[in-house]
């Protein structure tokens, strides 16, 4: 298993963390779950088998298979905001932002009487 466990140290250093989002990246998630998974009271239960498939996965994401695989010919989005516009969005600033406009905006609404 500390083979395994060397392969998963070494697939979470290329994994970027994002500072602006807390709690909520996908980084961090990943460093957690792998420390968790790979405690010692927990280690004689790994599936290898499940090992291999999670870390290929994982990989694949970090080294962007797919996204060189299916080049995009747009780089617009939905929103028509830009990559960084739409990072900013989610970053965890701008969200308990919106969180507290969303509350002022429904009093607004249901107090409209007052």
């Amino acid at each position: 298993m500390t083979s395994q466990y060397k392969k998963f140290v070494k697939l979470i250093a290329k994994w970027p963390l994002d500072a602006t989002k807390g709690e909520r990246d996908l980084g961090k998630v990943i460093r957690d779950k792998v420390k968790a998974a790979f405690e010692s009271t927990e280690r004689v239960n790994l599936d290898s088998e499940l090992c291999n498939r999670q870390y290929a996965s994982l990989n694949r994401l970090a080294d962007n298979h797919y996204k060189n695989k299916y080049k995009r010919s747009h780089t617009s989005t939905a929103t028509g905001l830009s990559t960084e516009e739409c990072n900013l969005m989610l970053s965890s600033e701008v969200l308990t932002y919106l969180k507290e406009e969303n509350k002022g905006f429904f009093s607004k609404v249901f107090n409209k009487d007052s």
